[in-house]
């Protein structure tokens, strides 16, 4: 990940001194985005750097494109900026009373920036606009209006980045600036990634010294003194240090080497998964859960050997991955990792489902929901019992359904507000009043469905106990 930002660290510093250039297109990956947004951000920092940037992170959608809540943002972000630069004696032209008369929010939009380049004062110079749209839905339309404003003569002292997730490659803009226009492309190597850590895992042994761990060129059989004043712990400090973690729920064994070993095989088995190689990830993810296994870290075993039904699963080996699910199912529940077991459930639970056994979906939902409710998932088990009932209800088994829909409204009314109001228990009693409607209840029926409205408001009947 470092290599493309450090390149697109170097084209953003070039961008700030080379003020000839008019726009720099950075089409970034997804993985990459938070991170080149910060870069970019940056640039104004730049030492060569005389303009201010105003980041507008807004989506260009068909229905609206967004230039009228990027007009207001603009605004509102110059008026903050005047009036902390105004704090520091440094004075800018402000924008109050003042706005374009175009009513198009497009044309409006460069009017905005044309005002905001009548209110730069030295020492700064020009502005730098970064529009990064979180999606864009059509290239050709974006490039059309992005156009307008760039080659707009009123706006020639205004210069622009453009962030887009590979969706835009604005062809036709760039080809008509030439040399005025820079191109980065900032996405991350995955094969360069996992080369260097099959590389790693091939060579480096955790038990080494910090540089030679990392990688580093180091003589063999030569471990350096420790630093002067570092004390070796005693056996009493190191059995409480051993206590304390087994308290924690993690195995002292992998606190160490083995801990670190067991990592490096579940990072190299989550890249070989992203590069398609299903059967390397499966033998690396096997690996981290022998060496759980072996440090007798039972939590660790249990969360490992749940990602690796989940790889068996995405390889569509659903067979496999069933059995592997109940065996984590079978071991959390034994080690009370109510949590764990309520998340392998789910599993098993969809899986029962898209083979249209729903009988059986129905019961591994109804079991995720008591294990979630033991781990204090009070909205994980509301959504369990939902399904459980949605399950049962295809398999016409209604009163089952009935009582599991019951169970959700139930622990929505004596959840906190806010846990209750974002729950799926609403939905639950709408899919209750439906069953019950078709059943000619339709009294009841209308009082689920008001229930539902109570619940999203918070308005719960814990939350009324409350007031009490």
């Amino acid at each position: 990940m470092a290599r493309p930002l450090r390149a697109l660290h170097e084209d953003v510093s070039w961008f700030a001194r080379a003020t000839e250039v008019k726009l720099l297109h950075v089409r970034c990956g997804a993985a990459l985005r938070k991170s080149a947004l910060k870069l970019l951000a940056a640039g104004e920092l730049s030492l060569d750097n005389q303009s201010p940037f105003v980041v507008l992170e807004d989506a260009w959608r068909l229905a609206d494109g967004g230039w009228r809540v990027r007009a207001q943002r603009l605004a509102e972000h110059w008026e903050g900026r005047r009036r902390v630069l105004s704090e520091e004696g440094i004075e800018l032209g402000s924008l109050s009373g003042r706005a374009p008369a175009s009513p198009d929010p497009h044309a409006a939009f460069g009017g905005w920036v044309n005002l905001v380049l009548q209110c730069v004062r030295p020492p700064l110079e020009g502005l730098v606009i970064v529009l990064a749209p979180a999606l864009i839905e059509d290239a050709g339309l974006f490039e059309a209006e992005l156009r307008e404003l760039v080659m707009q003569p009123e706006l020639a002292a205004a210069r622009w980045i453009v962030m887009d997730m590979q969706e835009a490659p604005l062809a036709a803009l760039h080809e008509e600036l030439g040399a005025r226009a820079m191109q980065n492309v900032s996405v991350r190597d995955d094969a360069a990634f996992a080369q260097d850590l099959n590389a790693m895992m091939a060579s480096v042994d955790p038990e080494l010294p910090g540089p030679a761990r990392a990688g580093a060129a180091w003589p063999r059989g030569i471990i350096p003194p420790p630093r002067k004043g570092d004390r070796t712990p005693t056996v009493e400090q190191q059995a409480e240090v051993d206590v304390e973690l087994a308290a924690a729920g993690m195995s002292p064994a992998l606190a160490g080497s083995q801990g670190a070993r067991m990592q490096q095989y579940m990072l190299a088995a989550a890249v070989q998964m992203k590069l398609g190689n299903g059967e390397l990830a499966i033998q690396h993810q096997r690996e981290a859960c022998r060496i759980a296994a072996e440090a007798q870290g039972e939590r660790e075993l249990v969360l490992q050997w749940m990602v690796l039904a989940g790889y068996e699963l995405a390889l569509g080996r659903e067979d496999e991955s069933y059995r592997q699910y109940a065996g984590v199912a079978q071991k959390a529940e034994e080690l009370e990792l109510h949590l764990e077991r309520a998340q392998a459930g789910l599993a098993l639970a969809l899986m029962d489902a898209r083979a249209g056994r729903h009988p059986d979906a129905a019961g591994q939902y109804a079991r995720s929901a008591e294990h979630a409710l033991k781990a204090n998932a009070t909205g994980l088990a509301i959504e369990c019992w939902r399904l459980a009932g949605q399950m049962a209800a295809e398999a016409q088994l209604g009163d089952r359904a009935t009582e599991c829909w019951r169970q959700a409204i139930e622990l929505a009314e004596g959840a906190a507000p806010d846990v209750a109001k974002t729950s799926s228990a609403p939905r639950a009693a709408r899919e209750l009043a439906a069953l019950l409607r078709a059943r000619g209840l339709g009294a009841q029926a209308e009082s689920l469905e008001h229930q539902a409205n109570r619940i999203e408001q918070g308005d719960t009947r814990a939350a009324a106990e409350a007031l009490l």
